[in-house]
């Protein structure tokens, strides 16, 4: 014993100083080798949680990304479908003012066919009139008769010329009634074959269109609005480039050289989308005039 330690050692005993070194060397070389090991399998376990974490962080970022992506199509989807309800509700618009002012046209013909026919009853109440008091006046014909025989023979060729001349007034005024009424029912067969053959002309028009060209879409384009409207019998236009801009009023002039340059910078991809207001106070021919021209000349749906 050595201070009240076993001596573990081999050889313990040995004499020589010499034979202590190889063994104690060993010891200290099992003690670094278990220090090295101890130390290689705490830095394993740090690295395969270390790579734990990164794979979970990856897997959330990817996630994220993912979640982020949906959400960016989604919006786009949501914004072509509110550009083309608005496409939509201004072309609804602008059908129900073409509707308002063909109502209008359509009071105004029957007010217009109102006023002659009752021209027409006061022409027929003045020729009745006028047959009455030749009747009246051939009663007194007859009455003075039998005072002047003599003017018989005249009174006579007066009495046939007055029944001949009631007659044909008669006559004329059967035939004014009827033409008349054959003029207005004319009128109103002739308005409605043409308000059937218009609305079967803009049904293969639309038809046509859907079969030569696809809808006309946002999606993929850029995007622009405009509006259109008149205030004070002046026409005002807004124009938004962005939608994170907001509107500003422009002139025609302005508006032009503003579509000039996007139609340029993205040929075939301008997109205009013109709305309409409700109260917009635009009759049904300025609004589908400006519309048509604009759309005719920067649209890219109308530059194939």
């Amino acid at each position: 014993m050595d201070q009240g330690f076993v001596d573990l050692r081999q050889n313990h005993n040995a004499g020589s100083s010499g034979d202590y070194f190889w063994p104690s060397f060993t010891d200290i070389m099992t003690v670094i080798v278990m220090i090295f090991m101890l130390a290689s399998v705490v830095l394993v376990i740090r690295n395969w949680e270390l790579l734990e974490n990164l794979k979970q962080s990856m897997e959330a970022e990817r996630a994220i990304t993912e979640d982020l992506r949906f959400k960016s199509e989604e919006n786009a989807t949501l914004e072509e479908q509110l550009a083309q309800a608005q496409y939509q509700l201004s072309m609804l618009r602008m059908q129900l003012m073409q509707a308002q002012e063909t109502a209008v046209q359509q009071g105004q013909l029957m007010q217009q066919l109102r006023t002659e026919k009752r021209q027409t009853e006061e022409s027929l109440r003045a020729a009745s009139e006028r047959s009455m008091m030749q009747e009246a006046q051939l009663k007194r014909s007859d009455e003075a008769l039998a005072q002047w025989q003599q003017q018989f023979q005249a009174q006579s060729t007066e009495l046939v010329g007055l029944q001949g001349k009631m007659a044909d007034l008669e006559t004329e005024n059967h035939r004014q009634s009827e033409r008349i009424n054959t003029l207005l029912e004319s009128d109103s067969n002739n308005q409605q074959q043409i308000l059937v053959m218009k609305d079967e002309y803009d049904s293969l028009k639309v038809k046509y269109d859907k079969l030569v060209k696809p809808a006309r879409t946002p999606k993929g384009k850029y995007v622009v609005e405009v509006r259109y409207r008149k205030q004070g019998g002046k026409y005002r236009i807004q124009f938004k480039e962005r939608e994170d801009q907001p509107l500003k009023s422009v002139t025609s002039q302005e508006l032009d050289k503003l579509l000039s340059k996007l139609k340029a910078d993205h040929p075939k991809q301008l997109y205009i989308k013109i709305i309409i207001p409700a109260d917009s106070g635009l009759s049904y021919a300025e609004a589908w005039k400006f519309m048509k021209s604009t759309l005719e000349k920067y649209d890219y749906y109308y530059q194939e």
